[in-house]
């Protein structure tokens, strides 16, 4: 552009992902062919929640448009990187070469929503540079990054299973087709993207009709909010799975149906504008003329990984022999001497401390794509990357955990 070659801004160590309370370290990197004169050169930090929709109603020269919008602010703060020192008179003139120019900001430690692109509103965060030139149109460049919520599936009423019955008539009055019964369950109902949803299903089929098949999926509903309560909905299938039913007058048993969850934003309520929620959905395909039965259950999608508290260590077995006159000095209370002199004691069980074998979660980009950051503030001439696509927290090779104990709390959800 002119006598710019690069504008553009870099995160330290090409960190892309953050989370609330970090400190963010970058630079912007500016090469010159000519000389350029500015007043300053400042970096914006900006997060914010956007939410905007239009609906009409009415026909003919009586249809009206209505737009609905709403905002939040999280972000917005500034710092001058380069510019005009106080009281001097000229502008500062930067020479053809290589500048950069470093920078740093500490992300708030309240909890922001993750960064999120939907078809009716955004939650984004981005670092925008700006050359401000004198008498000229200033020069800009910006990019995108992705903050990531802290939704943790390992709290108490996350870990323990879900579990639904019902039992259902098939058929009308004048034309019975016998009972069916159904147990479901899962084995959470918190996961992080790149688990799996384990999902059991006992089925007593005492009709007359077949089962042809059931479908497990996991639907994602986006709730966009504007400033009047005005709410818009958009739902998608995130991930869908076909299984095999029952014949008439069986029973199936089916104690491991595998659903994984893809890259997809967190469960969000933080938000005033944006709230998304998930849902995994079973439908029991019935023959014939019958309603297909269907049961509901809510999983919270999280940014914090499932681990498995250790196991307590083994206690060492306590062997009794006769009293015998000590030839040594009595150790001091709760001290045990070994054969070899060395300490055996082991080291105390933490139930709260991760699996050691449980690896960090990578990232992967949401399912759904991305969106063009450029706004009303840019102007044609404005550089960067204007495409940017979220990513989330993904877990890789996740092997579904061992059952819990036979006594371990299970909720019921009714349907």
């Amino acid at each position: 552009m002119g006598k710019i070659d690069v504008f553009t801004v870099v995160f330290a160590g090409n960190k892309s992902v953050y989370y609330p309370g970090e400190v963010l370290n970058g630079a912007v990197i500016l090469k010159l062919n000519k000389e350029l004169k500015l007043r300053e050169l400042k970096i914006e930090f900006h997060g914010e929640a956007r939410v905007r929709w239009s609906q009409s109603s009415g026909s003919g020269n009586n249809r009206r448009t209505h737009t609905y919008h709403n905002s939040e602010v999280y972000i917005n703060t500034c710092a001058t990187l380069f510019g005009k020192a106080p009281g001097a008179k000229d502008s500062p003139v930067l020479q053809p070469g290589e500048y950069n120019y470093p920078f740093q900001f500490h992300i708030p430690p309240n909890n922001l929503p993750s960064s999120f692109e939907g078809q009716h509103g955004h939650i984004r965060y981005w670092l925008k540079a700006v050359i401000d030139r004198p008498w000229r149109f200033d020069v800009t460049t910006k990019v995108a990054f992705s903050m990531i919520e802290i939704v943790d599936i390992n709290l108490n009423n996350l870990v323990c299973p879900l579990q639904q019955e019902t039992s259902e008539q098939l058929g009308s009055l004048c034309c019975v087709a016998g009972r069916l019964e159904i147990i479901s369950a899962t084995d959470r109902g918190g996961y992080c993207p790149g688990e799996l949803i384990n999902a059991s299903l006992y089925i007593t089929n005492n009709s007359s009709q077949d089962l042809p098949g059931i479908e497990l999926s996991l639907h994602q509903t986006t709730t966009f909010i504007a400033s009047t309560g005005r709410t818009r909905q958009t739902k998608n299938t995130v991930q869908q799975v076909q299984h095999e039913g029952v014949q008439r007058g069986n029973d199936g048993h089916f104690p491991s149906i595998a659903v994984a969850i893809p890259a997809v934003p967190p469960t969000m309520s933080s938000c005033k504008c944006i709230k998304i929620n998930y849902d995994l959905k079973i439908k029991i395909r019935v023959s014939g003329c019958h309603s297909n039965c269907k049961l509901k259950f809510p999983v919270v999608v999280g940014s914090v990984p499932y681990y498995r508290p250790p196991l307590p260590p083994v206690q060492p077995m306590q062997y009794h022999q006769p009293a015998l006159q000590p030839s040594a000095p009595m150790l001091p209370m709760g001290e045990e001497a070994s054969p070899s002199g060395m300490n055996t004691a082991l080291p105390a069980y933490s139930p709260s401390a991760p699996n050691p074998q449980d690896q960090p979660p990578s990232y992967a980009q949401c399912m759904f794509g991305g969106a063009s950051i450029r706004d009303d503030a840019d102007g044609q001439g404005a550089m960067g990357n204007m495409n940017f696509v979220p990513v989330y927290p993904f877990v890789n090779n996740y092997q579904i955990p061992p059952p819990q104990a036979a006594n371990a709390p299970v909720p019921a959800y009714k349907s």
